[in-house]
Formats: C-alpha cells, sequence, structure tokens
C-alpha cells in the first residue's frame, strides 16, 4: 500500500490495480491497408496477498487512436485478475502518434474514478523492419506539396483577387505546418525500426544517410513554401512565375535524390 494517507494513497493503490500490457506486430496475411496491430492487454485488478487487498474495477475503458479518431473498448462486470485484448489495426505511419488511456471505475455510482492519462506507444514494444519503415513513407507521400501545392500553384494575374492570394497563402501556410508534423512523425517511427544483423553497422549508415535525405528534403520543401508565400505579397507575375518554375526543378531532382535512396534500401534489405 502507498504511504500516502487519504485519497491520494487509494489512487495510487487503485490506479496500480489498472494494469495494461502492449505490443506491437506486421500482419500482412490478410491484405488490409492497415498492416500494423497494436495488440492491448488490460487486466482488470492486481493479484490478491497478505500485503495487498483484492481491488478491481466495476468498470474498465480503454480508449485507443490516432487523435481525434479514437476507440472506446469498454467492459464490465471483469472479474478480479481477468484480462481483455484490444488490437488496434493502423498504417505504418500511425505508430508514432497511437496513443491510449485506462479508465476505471469503483462504485457505487462511480465515486471514485481512476484513469491513468493518455500517453503514447513506447518504441521498445515494436521492432519493425526496415520494409514497413518505407512503407511509412509511402503513407506519408512526402512529394505531395511538391506535386499538389508548389508545381500545381497558380499565377496571380491582374485579375487575381486578394480573397484568391489570400488563399493561395493559406494552402502554402498548411502545407509548412504539415511537413513540420511529418517530420515530428518521421522521428517517432524511426525510433520503431528494427536493424538487420547481417551487416549491421553498414546498413544502419544507409538508413541514417536516407532519413537525413528525407529531412533535408522536408525541410527544403518548407522553405520553399514560405518563400512563396512571401512573393505572394509582392505580385509581380513574371518573377514569381520564374522563381515557381526553378524551385519546381530543383526541388524535384531532391524528390529524385530521395526515391533512388529509397529504392537502394529495398534492394539491400
Amino acid at each position: 500500500m502507498s504511504e500516502k494517507t487519504g485519497l491520494n494513497g487509494i489512487w495510487e493503490d487503485l490506479s496500480d490495480n489498472l494494469i495494461v500490457s502492449v505490443e506491437t506486430y506486421e500482419d500482412n496475411s490478410s491484405g488490409s491497408d492497415l498492416p500494423l496491430i497494436t495488440k492491448f492487454t488490460v487486466t482488470n485488478g492486481a493479484p490478491k496477498s497478505d500485503s495487498r487487498p483484492d481491488i478491481f474495477f466495476d468498470e474498465v475503458v480503454l480508449t485507443v487512436g490516432v487523435p481525434p479518431d479514437l476507440h472506446v473498448e469498454k467492459h464490465k462486470d471483469l472479474a478480479s485478475g481477468v484480462s481483455f485484448i484490444y488490437e488496434h489495426r493502423s498504417r505504418y505511419s500511425d505508430l508514432g502518434r497511437i496513443v491510449f488511456s485506462v479508465d476505471g471505475a469503483v462504485s457505487p455510482e462511480y465515486l471514485l474514478r481512476v484513469k491513468r492519462e493518455a500517453r503514447n506507444i513506447p518504441s521498445n514494444v515494436s521492432s519493425l523492419s526496415i520494409t514497413s519503415y518505407i512503407e511509412a513513407l509511402k503513407d506519408m507521400n512526402i512529394h505531395k506539396w511538391l506535386n499538389n501545392v508548389i508545381e500545381t500553384m497558380s499565377i496571380p494575374d491582374p485579375d487575381t483577387t486578394e480573397a484568391e492570394i489570400k488563399a493561395q497563402q493559406d494552402k502554402l501556410s498548411n502545407a509548412m505546418q504539415e511537413i513540420r508534423t511529418t517530420k515530428g512523425q518521421l522521428d517517432s517511427i524511426f525510433s520503431f525500426i528494427r536493424m538487420p544483423d547481417k551487416e549491421k553497422q553498414q546498413m544502419a549508415d544507409k538508413l541514417r544517410h536516407h532519413r537525413k535525405l528525407v529531412e533535408d528534403y522536408l525541410q527544403r520543401t518548407d522553405r520553399e513554401c514560405s518563400e512563396l508565400r512571401k512573393m505572394l505579397d509582392v505580385l509581380n507575375a513574371k518573377t514569381l512565375s520564374t522563381n515557381r518554375d526553378n524551385i519546381v526543378a530543383s526541388l524535384s531532382q531532391n524528390a529524385s535524390q530521395v526515391d533512388q535512396s529509397t529504392e537502394a534500401l529495398l534492394l539491400e534489405k
């Protein structure tokens, strides 16, 4: 039992009885577009001992997902020491963003509630292959900002309204935010990758080199979106068109380097 007294001590003791184990693995047998499974095993109550009373919950709720899309798994009348299992399917690129929390209620009428706050899946519960890392990159579609925002950007003319220019600037700003989110997501996913045993150091170096190429490419894409957004304030159509075309040509070369490095990883994995 906790050395704390009163409700604080009770809360600590009860929270220890919400036991969660997590395991992540791949399942490509079904051909699903959600090949990753994160398995949660939730146990209601710890084993009874002489120093610990047999405390368990009338209701246990597991909440899992990538915010704001969350799944709620609720179990009532779960006996002490009994577990339930929930398998959450996801894309490769979702792994670093999955959060989960456990909520337990004790009678009467849920007078006392215990909750373990939402937290991310720890990287040590999974060891994904290099193929998984590459599939995660495909999920992220890291070329979409070049192809769908920069390359398709229309050049203002004398008839372009302020509202249309503002809409283009907002589109570029949103792209910049998405790129920065993706960079953080990439860092998270990289921590889940299992280095191959054969020629481990050599492959690890190639993986780090590939990751650096992707990071540099994303940083440059972010920077070019910012530059184009500033250029829209000047409204020099000829200069903006030339600069946009130069950016597209240069970024396309970077994109090609990333793709070639990705293909090389696939051949050597």
